[in-house]
C-alpha cells in the first residue's frame, strides 16, 4: 500500500475534503456549547455580540452540515447523473470557504458583527458554488431521472436565501432577517435535503442488503415531504397554526418508516443507522404538533429533528461514505454501533430538557457534554479512514 501525507489525501478525494473539516467543526461547536451550557448551571454565560441563542442557532444550523453536503454530493452526485468527477480547486476550495465562514462567525462572536457578516458571506460564497457546481452537472448530465439531483440544487439555493437574509439582518437592513434565516435553514435547506437524499439512498440501500426486498421510493411521497416541509416553514414564519399539516406529517413519516421495514434493518447494524434517524421525524413532528398546540416547549421537536434526526443520520451516512471509501467492508464495528446509538440517547436527553420542568439545565449541560465526547469517539475512529490511504491500494 503506498504511503501518502494525509494532505495530499485530503486534496485527492471529495469526501475527506468537506469531512475531514465537518468532523472537525462538528466536535469544536459542540465543545463551545457544551461551555456555555456548563456556565449556565453556575447561573453565568459566554458574552457574544449577538444573542447566544441566535449565535447557536445560526452556527449550528449552516456551520456544520454544507461541509458533508459538499463531501457526500461532490462524491455521489457525478454517479447519479453519469458524469465526470469535480476538479480539485472545487471539492477543495468550496469547504475551504466555509471554513473561513465558520472561523469568522466564532470570531465574531466577540469581535462585532462585522466579522459575523463577512463570515456568512463566505457560507454564502461556499453554499452558492456548491449549488452552481451541482447545477453544470444537472445540465451536463444525459441520465433520464435528474430530479434528485436538481431538489438538492432547490433546497441549496433556499439555504443561499437564509443566509442571505441573514447577512441583511447583520448590516441592519433586515429586522426580521434572523427569524427567516432559522426557518430557512430548517425548512427549506436541511431537511428538504436530508429528504431528498434519503429518498433516493435508504430503498436503494435496504435493498442491496435485506433479500427480499422491494424497495418504495414514490415521487409523490418525496414531492410530499418536501411541500410539508416548506409549507411548516412558511406557516411558522407567518405565525400561522402548523399542527395539522404536522400531524399530517407525522403520520406521513411513521408510515414510510413502516414501509421501508425499519424493523428488518435492526439486523444490519450500518443500515439500521440510517433507518433509525429516519425514524425520529414521525416523533419530531408530533412534538411539533403538540407544542402548536401549546401543550409542551416547541424547542423538543425542533432539537427531535436537529439532533435526532440530522445528526444521527449524518453519522450514519458519513460512516458509511468512509468505511466505503476507505476500501474496508461496509459494516458497522461494535463500537461505531455502540457510539451511534449512544447518539439517539443525547437526542432523548435533549427532547426530555426541554419538555421536563425540572432539571432542565442539568439535562441540557448532559447532554452536550455526552455529544461533544461521542464526536470526539467518532472523530478516533474515523482519522484512519479518512487520514490514510484506501487498504485495498485504489485511489479514492
Amino acid at each position: 500500500m503506498a504511503h501518502h501525507p494525509p494532505l495530499e489525501l485530503i486534496t485527492r478525494s471529495p469526501h475527506r475534503a468537506g469531512f475531514v473539516p465537518g468532523i472537525a467543526i462538528c466536535l469544536l461547536l459542540a465543545v463551545f456549547w457544551a461551555a456555555e451550557l456548563a456556565a449556565r448551571l453556575t447561573g453565568s454565560s459566554i458574552a457574544t455580540s449577538i444573542a447566544i441563542s441566535q449565535a447557536h442557532g445560526l452556527i449550528m444550523l449552516y456551520g456544520i452540515f454544507p461541509f458533508f453536503m459538499c463531501g457526500f454530493c461532490y462524491t455521489a452526485v457525478p454517479r447519479w447523473l453519469n458524469t465526470v468527477n469535480p476538479p480539485p480547486r472545487l471539492f477543495v476550495g468550496v469547504p475551504l470557504l466555509l471554513l473561513g465562514g465558520v472561523l469568522c462567525w466564532l470570531a465574531g462572536l466577540w469581535l462585532g458583527h462585522g466579522w459575523l457578516l463577512a463570515g456568512s458571506l463566505l457560507q454564502l460564497a461556499g453554499l452558492s458554488a456548491l449549488a452552481l457546481t451541482l447545477l453544470g452537472m444537472i445540465r451536463r448530465s444525459q441520465v433520464a431521472d435528474r430530479r434528485h439531483a436538481s431538489l438538492v440544487v432547490a433546497g441549496f439555493a433556499l439555504g443561499a436565501a437564509g443566509l442571505l437574509c441573514a447577512a441583511l439582518w447583520l448590516a441592519g437592513l433586515f429586522a426580521n432577517g434572523w427569524w427567516w434565516t432559522r426557518h430557512l435553514a430548517l425548512y427549506g435547506f436541511l431537511l428538504p435535503v436530508f429528504l431528498t437524499v434519503a429518498h433516493r439512498m435508504l430503498p436503494f440501500f435496504s435493498g442491496s442488503v435485506l433479500k427480499p426486498y422491494a424497495p418504495w421510493r414514490p415521487y409523490w411521497l418525496l414531492q410530499l415531504w418536501l411541500a410539508g416541509s416548506l409549507l411548516h416553514g412558511a406557516l411558522g414564519i407567518a405565525l400561522l397554526p402548523q399542527w395539522p399539516l404536522d400531524l399530517l406529517l407525522a403520520g406521513l413519516f411513521g408510515y414510510t418508516s413502516w414501509r421501508w421495514q425499519l424493523r428488518r434493518s435492526l439486523t444490519v447494524p450500518l443500515l439500521a443507522m440510517l433507518h433509525l434517524a429516519f425514524a425520529w421525524l414521525g416523533a419530531a413532528f408530533l412534538l411539533l404538533a403538540l407544542a402548536d398546540l401549546g401543550l409542551l416547549s416547541p424547542l423538543a421537536g425542533l432539537h427531535a429533528i436537529t439532533l435526532g434526526f440530522f445528526i444521527t443520520m449524518l453519522v450514519g451516512f458519513a460512516s458509511r461514505v468512509m468505511l466505503g471509501h476507505s476500501g474496508r467492508p461496509l459494516q458497522a464495528s461494535p463500537a461505531l454501533w455502540r457510539l451511534y446509538l449512544l447518539l439517539h440517547g443525547v437526542a432523548m436527553l435533549r427532547v426530555l430538557a426541554d419538555i421536563a420542568s425540572s432539571a432542565a439545565n442539568l439535562l441540557l449541560a448532559a447532554a452536550s457534554a455526552l455529544l461533544a465526547l461521542l464526536l470526539l469517539g467518532w472523530l478516533w475512529l474515523g482519522a484512519p479512514w479518512l487520514l490514510k490511504a484506501r487498504i485495498d491500494g485504489k485511489d479514492g
